[in-house]
């Protein structure tokens, strides 16, 4: 089963399934998400955002923290790879790449 595209689910899926609580996505560490985050720049796809999720009685659950990041109105198409990438990368760095407990769902424009 296919969530985002082939390309960003191949990035994404080294985290764990969130399907089983109704969300078609993965929780990543947050050195999985930086990972993901380079990757999916690389490849030219922006991160419209992402949701916050931490480690309760056994499996994740949302803290319903999140951060989005649209396109500006006369940015180009790979500037706003960047930047959204640059974002991205700052919100999960504010959590602590070593904070056990605390995962990310990125948003990728497919």
């Amino acid at each position: 089963m296919t969530f985002w595209s082939e390309e960003i689910d191949a990035i994404l899926d080294v985290g764990d399934s969130l399907e089983s609580s109704g969300v078609r996505n993965w929780a990543l560490t947050p050195v999985q998400a930086i990972e993901a985050i380079v990757r999916l720049s690389d490849v030219g796809v922006a991160i419209l955002g992402g949701d916050v999720y931490v480690l309760g009685l056994g499996h994740v659950e949302q803290c319903y923290d999140s951060w989005f990041c649209n396109k500006d109105n006369f940015e180009s198409e790979a500037d706003f790879v960047v930047r959204s990438a640059l974002e991205a990368r700052e919100y999960v760095e504010c959590y602590g790449v070593s904070n056990d407990g605390v995962f990310f769902a990125l948003v990728p424009r497919a």
